[in-house]
Parts: C-alpha cells; sequence; structure tokens
C-alpha cells in the first residue's frame, strides 16, 4: 500500500479526526460496537472499539484484498486511551529472510513468551491517554535475530479509544514532534489585548513579561485586576515498549513492561568528623 510512498519524518495510517479515517482499515465486530465520539478529556473526536470479547472486535489494517502495508519506518506510535478494560493490540512484520513475523501486547499477559513466528508480551498503561513508542527493528533483533524489513499488518483489538497511530524513522520530543501528531496539541496564545478588543474595549497596553509582584505600601496599593488565562492540557503519559532481552531460548526472556520515569533518589551525605 505505502511501499511506493516516499517515507521518511512521519506517516500516518489513522487518524480519527479525518473525513475518512477508516479508509485504509476494516473494522469487525461481534457482541461490541465501534464508533466515533467526542472524548471529554481530549474534547476532540476520537474512534472507539468496546466488546464483550477482545478477540472479536478489533480494526485492522490494510483493508483487503491489499496484501501489506508496506511501510518501511521503523518506530510505531499509537495514542490511545486506557479504558481499565481487556486489550491488545497485534503488529505483524516481514524481516530479512522473508518469513512474517508477529507481536502481540496486551494488558492481560503477565509474561512475556517467544515462539517461531509470535511473540506475546505484556503492556502496562497508566489511566487516561498514553503514547505507545514501539521499535520494531530493535525488537525483531532481539526476538529473532533477523533484521526488520517492513510493517505488513497492524490489529487494534477492544477495548480501547484510538486518537492516531503514526510511523516514523526515529524517537523525536515534543518541540520536533507536528502539533497535529501530538496527545495534546499546545493552546494558542491570547493576549490581554486580542480579549478586550473582542469585548469591544479599548485595546490595553500589550505586556512584554511577567515579574513577580512588588511589595508596596498600603496607601499605594492598586485594586487587584483578575486575568482569565486557560487551564493548561491534561498530563500526557507516555508508555514506551521496552525492547526484549537477547536470548536464544524462549523461557530466558524477561518480561517486557512500560517505563515510569521516576526523579533520581539523592546520595546519603557522609558524616563528617
Amino acid at each position: 500500500m505505502f511501499r511506493n510512498t516516499y517515507q521518511r519524518g512521519f506517516l500516518t495510517v489513522f487518524s480519527s479526526s479525518g473525513s475518512k479515517p477508516l479508509e485504509i482499515w476494516d473494522v469487525v465486530t461481534k457482541n461490541g460496537h465501534t464508533k466515533r465520539k467526542t472524548d471529554e478529556d481530549l474534547k476532540l473526536m476520537v474512534f472507539e472499539l468496546m466488546g464483550a470479547n477482545v478477540a472479536t472486535t478489533y480494526m485492522v489494517a490494510p483493508r483487503c484484498p491489499c496484501p501489506s502495508l508496506g511501510v518501511k519506518l521503523p518506530f510505531l506510535v499509537l495514542l490511545l486511551k486506557n479504558l481499565k478494560k481487556f486489550f491488545s493490540f497485534e503488529i505483524q512484520i516481514l524481516d530479512d529472510r522473508n518469513l512474517l513475523r508477529r507481536f502481540r501486547a496486551s494488558n492481560y499477559q503477565s509474561a512475556t513468551r517467544v515462539d517461531n513466528f509470535c511473540t506475546v508480551m505484556p503492556l502496562a498503561l497508566t489511566p487516561g491517554w498514553n503514547q505507545i513508542q514501539f521499535n520494531l527493528a530493535d525488537f525483531t533483533r532481539r526476538a529473532y535475530g533477523t533484521n526488520y524489513i517492513e510493517t505488513v499488518r497492524i490489529q487494534i483489538h477492544a477495548n480501547v479509544r484510538v486518537r492516531r497511530i503514526y510511523f516514523c524513522d526515529r524517537l523525536y520530543t515534543d518541540d520536533q514532534i507536528p502539533p497535529h501528531l501530538r496527545l495534546h496539541p499546545p493552546l494558542r496564545p491570547c493576549k490581554i489585548s486580542d480579549m478586550a478588543g473582542r469585548k469591544g474595549k479599548k485595546p490595553a497596553e500589550p505586556i512584554e513579561t511577567v515579574r513577580p509582584p512588588t511589595p508596596v505600601k498600603e496607601t499605594e496599593r492598586q485594586p487587584n485586576v483578575e486575568v482569565l488565562v486557560p487551564a493548561p492540557a491534561p498530563s500526557r503519559a507516555v508508555s514506551i515498549v521496552e525492547p526484549l532481552e537477547t536470548a536464544k531460548e524462549p523461557e530466558q526472556l524477561e518480561t517486557a513492561t512500560t517505563i515510569e520515569q521516576t526523579l533520581p533518589t539523592n546520595e546519603p551525605i557522609p558524616a563528617q568528623d
């Protein structure tokens, strides 16, 4: 599908805000539902998959009869919301031995298992929205000892809300990611003069910097002025699927979990004589 497309930087394969979000996707629903709705946290349109059985409600790309996505970019990023229910997703790739391999991550697995053609691993999600970063090239090399060639298929199972799915050639910082690919787009700055102009009042003088207030005498104190400032966007949780440890046998692999960023602890101060 994308094999003849110029692939560098970012390549989006799903966006819930587009006019045709399922253009290259097939949806299978049994004892559940799939629909677009407005998320109460993002205040944006998202795609929701809910079902009584995880295996029978899912979305898969590419749509038949296309055999392969043909995406060669090695990093997969998924913007998903944890609904505190069973959830899984599956990636099928092609390696340099011309073999199809699968990686399946789910929040109901407790251990990592590697077979000849499928790797199953646990996935830890934080409450709310998560950004999952998947290094396909590194996983292929460590699990199977082969080189990643391209992504063939992506399958997202219930129960989850999906905002966006895209590939990239490397991991980027938040400042380097385009605004439309971020989980929480930055707020547009609004000047006080603009707010006053909307109300038909005379624009105030522009404020260049914000300095802390200086104490003044009681006789010189000015009336308090309350300025409404837009509330900050919700914090974003980033889940990184850590690469597997290199091993020849499946039982030697360690459990892959997400890494939570922690602050470094202070070292003890030696006592002085």
